[in-house]
């Protein structure tokens, strides 16, 4: 951006009402898709000579007339101003600066105003001296987000759009509350260029403009209303087909379900994702967990063919995540075979004892995880089919460890028994994958049989 850029464009407009739109423009053509100007100051004035630009951003309720100009003062916080409170709701009507100060060390920083804050942000150690270091963490995984608050070398402060999405909503909805925002702005010129203007206050459309004259010298105080494009931001659909539970048709996805409701469907993936998610989740009976934070789990389907996501739990995987998988996704030629049948009678059926229709392996994740899931996590017990007999060999050292359940227990003339003693034992691993697996699910299925007792 050259210098002083939006004090060039002041300058090109003769009218008050052009003043106002050029104000809206500032917002509205702001090619950050993330961000908008929370604080502009360009220019240099004196007495003698120069002209300035100063706007700040306020939130003001919808209910509340521009009948005045600077509704907040500069970095003011509290709720000192008159209110009122519409019945239907009981909504109190507040005008907030969006940015405020804090004190830190001597130092005013700037952050968001403490009466925006939401459970959504979170702070950090303060790596700078111009504001408070906040992340806007609105993903499941509690994953660091965008920061809230940044800046850049043409623009004094910048504001997360996102931190609006509770207050701005539409009038004609019955979302509430109902705020919008108002950028509050001084610019101070030797140089009339306005054809109208006139020492006195003038109320405009969705503005209020106070107009100051004195010598050579203009200030032009306003308050304008703008809107906030794209409020959910880069909030799209990803490129990936879904499975409509509905109709079992594929359509496209809907980035804004979490809750499992009636618009809910399957997102399918193929068996090669899981070389991706096993690097960061941990996969038990019919749930994935985060290795990061054990507290972040995921419903999940592994099957012989496919791997399958319920869409509301797909939307909770992290961005990061999904930009790696997303490529994997297809769409089966059998949708009504979708899901396993523990999957199905866990969430479709509400069947008490779905864990006994799971497969071995997951019959025994799932005994491991209500009985011993903390030593399984510090064993890094993951239960994905092994690919290979050097995976079965490291998967059964880690049960043994943990169960204390030796291949030695079984009856050693079983030939599977002293086969997987031989793989336990690092022998011969020249194995068809077909009966790799067969001994994979055998033994689950024998530990899980004899854990059980």
């Amino acid at each position: 951006m050259k210098p002083n850029k939006y004090i060039e464009k002041l300058k090109q407009i003769d009218t008050l009402s052009d003043l106002i739109k050029q104000i809206k423009l500032i917002f509205e053509n702001f090619e950050d898709d993330n961000y908008i100007p929370a604080i502009i100051e360009e220019g240099s004035f004196t007495i003698d000579h120069g002209e300035d630009l100063y706007v700040k951003l306020v939130l003001k309720h919808q209910t509340i007339e521009i009948n005045e100009t600077w509704l907040k003062d500069n970095m003011a916080i509290g709720l000192d101003e008159p209110t009122t409170i519409t019945d239907e709701v009981n909504e109190a009507a507040f005008i907030h600066n969006i940015i405020t100060y804090r004190k830190y060390k001597s130092r005013n920083l700037y952050q968001l105003n403490p009466l925006l804050i939401s459970d959504q942000i979170n702070e950090y150690e303060y790596t700078n001296s111009d504001y408070v270091n906040a992340f806007f963490n609105d993903e499941y995984s509690n994953l660091q987000g965008l920061p809230v608050l940044k800046s850049t070398n043409d623009i004094k402060l910048l504001v997360l759009k996102k931190v609006f999405n509770s207050y701005i909503n539409d009038p004609e909805s019955n979302i509430y509350p109902k705020f919008e925002l108002v950028a509050e702005f001084e610019y101070r010129t030797h140089n009339n260029h306005f054809v109208d203007l006139k020492s006195e206050s003038n109320k405009l459309t969705d503005a209020f403009l106070k107009v100051d004259k004195a010598d050579n010298k203009i200030y032009i105080l306003g308050s304008i209303k703008i809107s906030l494009p794209n409020k959910e931001g880069k909030q799209n659909s990803r490129n990936i087909q879904v499975i409509d539970l509905g109709d079992f048709k594929a359509r496209n996805h809907n980035p804004g379900h979490y809750n499992g409701d009636t618009i809910e469907g399957f997102i399918c993936f193929k068996p090669e994702v899981l070389n991706v998610l096993k690097d960061f989740y941990y996969f038990y009976d019919l749930q994935m967990i985060d290795k990061n934070n054990l507290e972040n789990s995921y419903l999940v389907d592994v099957l012989k063919d496919k791997v399958v996501f319920w869409e509301a739990e797909y939307n909770k995987l992290p961005t990061s995540i999904k930009d790696k998988i997303d490529k994997y996704n297809f769409v089966p030629q059998n949708t009504k075979s979708i899901i396993s049948p523990a999957m199905s009678a866990m969430q479709l059926e509400v069947d008490w004892n779905w864990d006994q229709k799971l497969t071995p392996e997951y019959l025994l994740a799932n005994l491991i995880r209500e009985r011993a899931f903390n030593r399984a996590i510090d064993l890094g017990l993951s239960f994905i089919e092994p690919q290979n007999a050097a995976d079965l060999k490291e998967f059964i050292i880690k049960i043994e460890s943990l169960t204390n359940i030796r291949l030695e227990r079984f009856n050693l003339n079983s030939e599977e028994v002293r086969q997987l003693i031989n793989i336990r034992d690092g022998g011969s691993w020249d194995i068809p994958s077909a009966d790799l697996k067969l001994l994979y699910l055998k033994y689950c299925y024998a530990i899980q049989m004899e854990y059980r007792k």
